[in-house]
């Protein structure tokens, strides 16, 4: 089977389609791998593609005047980015980067219009999507301005172990995130981030290691979070 067409295939998105459809989409799209740190599109430039990605994961992030960058979402093998073009957004209001060597798909908008209009209740599921990603973003930003420096980083920790989180034997989740990323991805400096995280390891809450942290207490984290808490977020 075409590579292209068995990740199309276990995509949840395209379950809509019936085989032909699929062939078809896989013919017509894309598959490019790439090596970790590449950027697939920039802000400002034509949004014009949507992306599935296959291996890896990828982040979307934009950056201020100054250049400080912050992390708006983390998407791993099965998610699609760049679905904005769908709604008639002209250039890229943010960029999107490879976290870890990885291989996406690349369906232009043309196509992915021509296959909406035919299956209209994939358009009711993109719809849904992005207006999760807009909740989440809505929910990210309440904690940005509510939780203090240590509720944001368990609260990140725990939001990138449910979605990215690899469980090893001994029941320690190993988040591969660099702490550059998780400073950007909660709003904060990597300084104090790589503070915060000494006191969590302290705790035992977690442990640190060459590109990645590993949650060696789960629940503790949990109720550390909840202790330090002064918004109502959940996990």
């Amino acid at each position: 089977m075409d590579r292209r067409l068995w990740y199309i295939k276990n995509a949840a998105i395209f379950s809509w389609l019936e085989e032909e459809e699929l062939e078809n989409l896989a013919m017509r799209s894309e598959m490019t791998s790439c090596k970790r740190n590449t950027r697939l599109f920039f802000a400002e430039e034509p949004s014009d593609n949507i992306y599935l990605v296959k291996e890896g994961r990828i982040k979307l992030l934009r950056a201020n005047a100054g250049g400080r960058e912050m992390i708006l979402d983390i998407l791993g093998p099965g998610e699609i980015f760049g679905e904005l073009a769908l709604v008639d957004e002209e250039f890229r209001s943010h960029s999107a980067e490879a976290i870890d060597d990885a291989m996406v798909c690349i369906i232009s908008r043309g196509d992915f219009e021509d296959i909406l209009q035919r299956h209209p209740e994939m358009t009711l599921r993109v719809l849904k999507l992005i207006g999760l990603r807009c909740r989440e973003l809505e929910m990210r930003l309440e904690d940005l301005v509510f939780q203090p420096l240590a509720g944001r980083l368990a609260l990140g920790l725990l939001w990138q172990a449910q979605r990215h989180g690899v469980t090893e034997a001994d029941g320690g989740i190993r988040i591969p995130l660099t702490q550059t990323d998780l400073a950007n991805l909660i709003g904060a400096s990597r300084e104090a981030v790589a503070e915060q995280l000494k006191e969590m390891r302290v705790l035992g809450l977690i442990k640190t290691s060459y590109r990645s942290i590993r949650l060696t207490d789960l629940e503790g984290l949990k109720k550390f979070f909840a202790k330090i808490s002064i918004g109502s977020a959940t996990i």
